[in-house]
């Protein structure tokens, strides 16, 4: 996958993805309006509301006229839609606090965070959900070509021996009610044979002849339909961690992106160092961990990767809390307890968007090698199967050549002379008892075809 492929898929515009977004950019909002005084605690909340819908019309509606034109969006058509969306929600923030506060509306910083914020976070966010989205697909694309390459394992001597058992059953199978139906209706009206009769016995004799012959064309079946099926959302996550020290560095960086511009304008330089302090020291809890995990046992970052990630994730949110409380960097408590939980949101949310777009995106690279693997293994096993049956097939069409489509031609031979001549009843008593002879007898045939073993010589070749 593309950059422009990732970028520019359906997750660029996705409304489901907007709605991910929508509690970490409320709690940004919040953090931007506490000390706007607005007439009413509830007026944030409205804020961040309007922001979102108008930011989220904004991408969708833009994702929904470029989609109509490209099927993977341009990269600078995707950039352009998200840095509308950011001016939206800047202006729309900034004519909210104006109108209702009655403060400077602030378009010009406003809307420059929210450009900040929106070149930092959504090419990655959107980039690595597609990598996840992607491994769920190879996943389900190798299980389904691991079962298909499992059933289509070379035909032995045995199992092409099954093959043409198969074969012979369904053609014997398929003629048997109409074989069945023809000798009864010769056995009830054999005394009574008149030229209309003789020639509707023709005819159908001849159809049976034609089925018999579409049988031995299509006796192989209809291939089934390869099913599409998405790896479980545990089995994608399912991969040790790569690169810590690169990880954490990058969730370190966004977070302080993200959330110090509007703690320094907000609540000084002070809280500002406090929350690079904590961030910093977050950032190094989620690089350690993995890494003594890793120089300790590394069979446990293998088998549980996942889990020692989650584990470091709690403990940089627990250690980057509890400095932003309690370091005495910035004495004023409540400015810490404002930005705790957005840190919280956007450490989580980072540490999860940097795990798929670095880890995930190497294993996707080696599940598409492994699926490239599978599927032409798969067409060789399926190129090789498939000419073992039409040899097979072939083999029974000569065997039922002889004995059973040579006696229904011969009795149509005998039909259509006897239709066509005057018969006396001693005649066409004789007739039909000759044709009753061969449907039994190809009725004989079939059923030593079928109950033959196709290792051993032919019935009919003995």
């Amino acid at each position: 996958m593309t950059v422009r492929e990732a970028l520019g898929g359906p997750w660029a515009a996705h409304w489901l993805f907007l709605v991910g977004l929508l509690p970490p950019t409320t709690l940004l909002v919040l953090l931007q309006e506490s000390t706007t005084p607005y007439p009413e605690w509830w007026w944030p909340l409205v804020s961040a509301t309007v922001q979102h819908v108008v930011a989220g019309a904004t991408i969708v509606l833009g994702g929904a006229i470029a989609r109509r034109r490209h099927d993977i969006i341009p990269l600078p058509t995707v950039f352009a839609i998200w840095a509308i969306a950011a001016f939206a929600r800047g202006y729309a923030a900034g004519v909210i606090a104006e109108r209702v506060a009655g403060v400077d509306p602030q378009f010009a910083t406003r809307i420059a965070i929210w450009l900040l914020a929106s070149v930092v976070w959504l090419p990655a966010m959107v980039y690595a959900v597609a990598q996840f989205e992607r491994r769920r697909a190879l996943l389900g694309a190798i299980a389904v070509a691991e079962d298909a390459v499992h059933s289509e394992q070379p035909h032995t001597d045995e199992t092409r021996a099954l093959v043409q058992q198969q074969l012979r059953h369904a053609v014997a199978d398929s003629l048997a009610p109409a074989l069945n139906d023809l000798q009864a209706s010769l056995e009830a009206t054999r005394d009574s044979l008149d030229r209309a009769s003789v020639a509707e016995l023709s005819l159908r004799l001849s159809r049976l002849h034609d089925h018999t012959a579409d049988l031995l064309e299509s006796a192989d079946g209809v291939a089934a339909t390869t099913p599409v099926i998405r790896a479980g959302l545990r089995q994608a996550l399912d991969v040790p961690p790569r690169l810590p020290w690169l990880s954490a560095a990058l969730v370190t960086g966004s977070t302080v992106v993200l959330v110090l511009f509007d703690v320094w304008r907000i609540f000084g330089p002070l809280a500002a160092v406090e929350l690079m302090v904590a961030t910093i020291a977050a950032g190094l809890v989620l690089g350690l961990v993995p890494t003594i995990v890793g120089a300790v046992r590394p069979s446990l970052l293998t088998q549980h990767g996942q889990r020692i990630n989650a584990v470091a994730l709690v403990l940089s949110i627990a250690v980057s809390g509890y400095l932003m409380l309690n370091s005495g960097i910035d004495p004023i408590t409540w400015h810490g307890m404002l930005v705790v939980p957005l840190l919280a949101v956007s450490l989580t949310i980072a540490s999860a968007m940097y795990y798929s777009a670095i880890v995930m995106a190497d294993a996707n690279a080696e599940a598409h090698a492994r699926l490239s693997v599978l599927q032409a293994d798969l067409a060789e096993l399926r190129a090789t199967n498939d000419h073992i049956v039409a040899r097979e097939r072939q083999r029974l069409s000569d065997l039922m050549h002889g004995p059973v489509q040579g006696r229904i031609a011969a009795c149509i031979m005998a039909l259509n002379f006897h239709s066509h001549a005057d018969t006396t009843v001693d005649q066409a008593r004789e007739l039909a008892t000759a044709v009753l002879d061969h449907v039994r007898a190809i009725a004989r045939d079939l059923d030593d075809i079928a109950a033959a073993d196709p290792r051993s010589p032919d019935p009919v070749d003995r």
